[in-house]
């Protein structure tokens, strides 16, 4: 035990000092000294990928095996097989496992459990964070329908690092349970195991994943326990896309993992839906299309006062919103003027914005505020590209906003930019096609402000909120029973965020 002692003392004092290799070398020296002093006790050594780093918690004194385990393996040994009798060598070479406590997981699920101010929620929402952007938007929307029906109750967990301004709009009554501030404070699988420990606790009815990746993972590890009690729905929109161009996002990661324990999954456009059921044979039924709803702010038409050769694009300056087709059509119609709104984001690199600035036929007018600080009323065309997308805020509020616009037909852009309501380009590569397609808006204004106003009405009437909230109704299992039959105000219990 003496030997033991120095031999411990030494291991984390000079383990401190030289590290986890000299930490190896020590190890095996220090069992040949064993060996050699006491070759009753076997000749282990273990291998240097045996020997980590020192661990958190020492046994000075570890205890003795208890003599009612010796007695059942001896029994073994001669009941079943000699190999399991306890020889002083096996016994030498058994090594002591003191089970970590570890409380703080314990503290964190109780924090959170602490937010939730009932044991039974109709709905719950999965979230990363509330930004200002259009999926978030949509977020907000199907809370506030929730928290409206009679009896609803709501419950929304974050679960991503990252600021979140739209907090503040989350209607009273809600519950609030911020995960995300625990992300790293422990490991990833016990925040998993956290989360689902909630799930399965509190009586949820239904669970609704909005670009949650925490809990996309944990419906994939546990989704059985949770559907023993839960109705699992979740909103996907559209492909992501890696910088050697293949498809990346939750579509692909998560949902051929857990699409048996999922309802519905919910899409704000009908071409993504068919693209996962064409290249994965998802059953159609599993897939629902729930049309975003518009901010209020955008019902009233602004009177449009259009002037010049002038085109609007705005966006993120990034990979996705391919400014360098802005950039091409840019250059072959040096007689328009382009104005730009937009942040160049930080890893988009290339030399596109800086040429963007270099030609005199382009105006860089920097970030913006929110789709509403744009001023559509200015401008006789609005130009969206975009390699792929869902169905965009910034197209939709384009839309009400009366501008004629010429797009790429990406994901749920289609949906809104046909033929009779705007510009819409199929080939999406084509830098002519886009100059044609802005030359023909330009020189035709009664026409394009036409379809500008079809475009207008289309969205008004597809995109409220009494449709959306009409949609929702119609989903099966979406909203409980009660809810269903009458819708009401919320109660009044206050939110609570960790």
């Amino acid at each position: 035990m003496f030997l033991r002692f120095v031999h411990l003392a030494l291991d984390r004092s000079l383990t401190s000092v030289f590290g986890n290799r000299f930490r190896q070398n020590y190890i095996r020296m220090s069992y040949r000294i064993k060996t050699y002093l006491f070759p009753e006790y076997g000749a282990y050594i273990p291998a240097p990928s045996e020997i980590g780093p020192v661990p958190q918690s020492v046994v000075w004194m570890p205890p003795a095996i208890p003599g009612w385990v010796l007695d059942e393996m001896r029994d073994l040994a001669r009941d079943v097989d000699p190999i399991l009798y306890p020889t002083d060598q096996f016994l030498a070479n058994c090594r002591y496992y003191s089970f970590p406590v570890m409380p703080r997981p314990g503290k964190i699920y109780r924090e959170l459990m602490e937010c939730c101010s009932s044991e039974h929620y109709t709905h719950c929402f999965a979230i990363p964070w509330l930004k200002r952007g259009g999926a978030d938007l949509v977020t907000l929307k199907h809370i506030e329908a929730s928290a409206r029906t009679q009896g609803g109750k709501v419950l929304v967990i974050m679960t991503e690092p990252g600021d979140s301004p739209w907090l503040s709009r989350i209607p009273a009554g809600v519950d609030v349970a911020d995960a995300s501030r625990f992300v790293g404070e422990i490991s990833h699988d016990e925040l998993l195991l956290l989360l689902v420990r909630m799930l399965v606790q509190l009586q949820i009815d239904t669970l609704h994943i909005i670009n949650s990746r925490h809990v996309w993972e944990v419906v994939c590890r546990y989704g059985l326990a949770i559907t023993q009690r839960t109705r699992i729905f979740a909103s996907i929109y559209c492909d992501d896309f890696d910088r050697y161009g293949q498809p990346v996002g939750f579509a692909r990661q998560y949902l051929p993992d857990c699409y048996r324990r999922l309802t519905n999954v919910f899409s704000d456009n009908h071409a993504f839906p068919e693209l996962l059921h064409r290249t994965y044979g998802y059953r159609p039924e599993l897939f629902r299309v729930l049309k975003s709803p518009v901010d209020a702010s955008f019902s009233v038409p602004a009177v449009r006062k259009p002037q010049g050769r002038k085109v609007l694009w705005a966006g993120r300056l990034d990979r996705q919103k391919r400014p360098d087709l802005l950039l091409a059509v840019a250059q072959a119609l040096p007689d328009v003027e382009f104005h730009v709104y937009g942040d160049a984001m930080l890893d988009y690199k290339t030399g596109v914005v800086d040429s963007l600035r270099q030609l005199k036929n382009v105006r860089m007018k920097g970030g913006f505020d929110g789709v509403e600080s744009l001023p559509f009323t200015e401008f006789p065309v609005f130009f969206y590209t975009s390699q792929w997308d869902g169905t965009p805020t910034m197209v939709i509020a384009a839309a009400l906003a009366s501008i004629p616009i010429v797009a790429s037909r990406v994901g749920g852009v289609g949906d809104i930019v046909t033929e009779e309501r705007g510009y819409p380009v199929a080939e999406i590569e084509n830098v002519a096609l886009y100059v044609d397609r802005i030359e023909e808006a330009l020189d035709s204004p009664a026409q394009a402000e036409a379809k500008a106003a079809a475009a207008r009405e289309y969205v008004k009437s597809e995109h409220s909120d009494l449709a959306f909230a009409q949609a929702l109704a119609a989903v099966p299992g979406y909203m409980s029973p009660l809810a269903d039959a009458q819708q009401g105000s919320s109660g009044g219990v206050e939110s609570c965020v960790v």
